[in-house]
C-alpha cells in the first residue's frame, strides 16, 4: 500500500505535526514531528502493516454475530496462544450443556496487545451478562469463531463470588468437547496441580 502526498495530505501532516508536538513547539520539533507521521506512510511501516492486517480480516471474514452469554472462566490454551472464553449460553444443538468456547486471535501475532486486552477484559468479566459479537474467519479450509467484542451487561447473580480462580468449577470437564481442551489450558492445569 503506497500513500501518495498530495498537497492536501501535507497540509494535514503539518497540521497534525503542529498538535503533536504541542503548544510553544519550535519549528524542529514542527519537523521531527512530521517525520515522525510521514514514516508512518511508508510502504512496510508498523502503521501500515496494520491497514493490511485489518484488509486481510475483512476479506477472510465470512460473517458477524451476536449474542448474549454469562461468562464463565479465561483461559490460554498453551499450544496456540490463543485466550480461551467459556460462556454459559442457552443449549442449543453444538452446545448440549449450555457453554460456548470462544477464542481470540493469538497472544503473539501483531495484534497480541489488543487480543491480551480483550482477554483481560473477558476475565474482569467473569460473572457477568456479557453482549458478544464474534467474527467467523476462514483459517485453514474451516469456518473459526474469533471473539472480537464484549459489552458488560452486569452481575448474575448465581455466579457472584466467581472469579479466574474458581470459575473453572462452573464447567463440566468431562463433557467431550471440554475434555479435548482441557490438557492444553495453562490456568486449570495449574489448579488441578497439589499444593
Amino acid at each position: 500500500m503506497s500513500i501518495e502526498l498530495t498537497d492536501s495530505l501535507k497540509a494535514q501532516i503539518v497540521l497534525s505535526a503542529f498538535g503533536a508536538a504541542g503548544p510553544g513547539a519550535t519549528d524542529d520539533q514542527v519537523v521531527q514531528q512530521v517525520s515522525r507521521i510521514t514514516a508512518f506512510l511508508q510502504d512496510g511501516s508498523p502503521a501500515l502493516n496494520a491497514f493490511d492486517r485489518a484488509a486481510q480480516r475483512a476479506e477472510n471474514t465470512t460473517q458477524v454475530k451476536g449474542f448474549q452469554g454469562d461468562v464463565l472462566f479465561v483461559d490460554l490454551e498453551a499450544s496456540s496462544n490463543r485466550p480461551i472464553v467459556f460462556l454459559r449460553t442457552q443449549p442449543s444443538e453444538h452446545h448440549p450443556d449450555g457453554i460456548e468456547v470462544v477464542r481470540l486471535d493469538r497472544t503473539d501475532s501483531a495484534d497480541g496487545e489488543r487480543v491480551r486486552e480483550l482477554a483481560k477484559h473477558a476475565t474482569n468479566l467473569i460473572g457477568h451478562r456479557v453482549g458478544v459479537t464474534v467474527a467467523v474467519e476462514k483459517a485453514n479450509g474451516k469456518n473459526v469463531r474469533i471473539l472480537r467484542a464484549l459489552e458488560d451487561r452486569g452481575q448474575v447473580s448465581d455466579l457472584a463470588g466467581y472469579d479466574v480462580s474458581n470459575g473453572h468449577t462452573l464447567i463440566n470437564w468431562q463433557e467431550t468437547s471440554k475434555a479435548k481442551i482441557a490438557p492444553k489450558l495453562v490456568r486449570l492445569n495449574k489448579a488441578a496441580q497439589p499444593a
